[in-house]
């Protein structure tokens, strides 16, 4: 039998992300940091821990609460709970009502732990629902960076081992940085929009609080021509030993001069150096976005299926309103991140209903 409890913000701050990172399936949209930045978007962190008869920690789950009148609130948590799927029972939802002191609340939940039909048949016995207007894809690529560089690179597709040839012909420089110009990045995050007729993806204040309140999770890349114009950047944020897509865009001169095959390619040989054994690429569609799938396919990345989007509120027609509420924001679905487009709603925590851009994924 397992016991939730919502940690103090002293105590979180401090035992949060060590605790996070013993968790195989642990996520960089689970740590404190993201939650600290989030904060800075207007939702309150919450952090939830389940622990056995032992005392030992075996779930955990860092929820994004926004608070309405009349005692009405949502609670959205990206990327867990991580840890036993098992622990996700009424205990986890009657702890959520009674550490919040709402009486109406709608709680969605994505878990991004490969799925398996045995967690996904618990959660339903369990009260819970797939999300009928799920805002992110449950399908991704996956790198595992424990290969040496030698066979990562043996991986690669022919097509994609050429355009990286190609872009390190093209005398780009690549660096590695921690506090960059937000205009000049949104100027490049505006040219792709208007190119591949996008919705905004992250504002200037939204990458401003990214890179103030996230920055220790984050690694970022960008990449100028040789005249030193920014013309591609990506960004990934990592905790523990996993590292997921969360921004990149291109420019028209990015994409003739391949550049985001070498920023790509940089990003990994550090994710390896840094400890980092799994890359999320994020989101797929093959349909619907062939060019970005085969992107991120011809790198040798496998496929997952992840547990995804499950639901409940406290009343069904609750839930009903929040799905319709999250449908009509979705109007124009995201597109994945990949080579030429920002990473979507994944990671973002883009709640429709909080007015964020939708998840990339969106980050999925």
């Amino acid at each position: 039998m397992t016991k939730w409890e919502v940690l103090p913000v002293e105590t979180a701050s401090r035992v949060w992300d060590k605790k996070l990172a013993g968790f195989a399936d642990c996520s960089p949209f689970q740590s404190y940091l993201f939650g600290q930045y989030q904060q800075s978007l207007g939702w309150r962190p919450h952090h939830w821990t389940a622990t056995n008869e032992e005392g030992e920690t075996v779930a955990m789950c860092l929820g994004l609460l926004r608070r309405y009148p009349l005692g009405f609130g949502i609670m959205w948590c990206v990327g867990g709970p991580v840890g036993n799927v098992q622990s996700c029972d009424e205990d986890f939802r009657d702890t959520i009502l009674q550490t919040s002191g709402l009486k109406r609340l709608y709680i969605r939940f994505r878990c991004d732990r490969e799925r398996h039909v045995g967690d996904a048949l618990f959660l339903a016995h369990r009260g819970w629902s797939r999300s009928i207007t799920p805002m992110t894809s449950s399908f991704s690529m996956e790198l595992d960076l424990t290969l040496g560089e030698d066979e990562l690179s043996n991986r690669l597709n022919r097509r994609w081992r050429r355009n990286l040839r190609l872009a390190r012909q093209n005398d780009l420089r690549i660096e590695l940085c921690t506090n960059p110009d937000i205009d000049e990045i949104s100027r490049v995050f505006a040219e792709m929009e208007d190119r591949k007729h996008l919705p905004r993806q992250f504002s200037p204040e939204k990458l401003k609080n990214l890179f103030e309140h996230a920055a220790s999770n984050l690694i970022f890349y960008r990449c100028e021509d040789e005249s030193g114009n920014l013309i591609c950047f990506r960004g990934a944020l990592m905790t523990g030993s996993r590292a997921c897509d969360y921004l990149a865009a291109t420019t028209e001169k990015g994409l003739e001069l391949r550049a985001s095959y070498a920023v790509l390619w940089q990003m990994l040989r550090q994710c390896r150096e840094k400890g980092v054994m799994t890359y999320d690429l994020g989101g797929i569609d093959p349909w619907a976005n062939p060019g970005v799938y085969a992107f991120k396919k011809d790198t040798g990345a496998r496929e997952v299926e992840s547990l995804g989007e499950w639901d409940w509120a406290t009343s069904p027609a609750l839930r009903f309103f929040g799905n319709w509420a999250i449908g009509r924001r979705q109007g124009v679905k995201s597109v994945p991140p990949g080579p030429t487009s920002p990473t979507p709603a994944r990671p973002q925590s883009a709640l429709i209903l909080s007015g964020s851009p939708a998840e990339q994924t969106t980050t999925r």
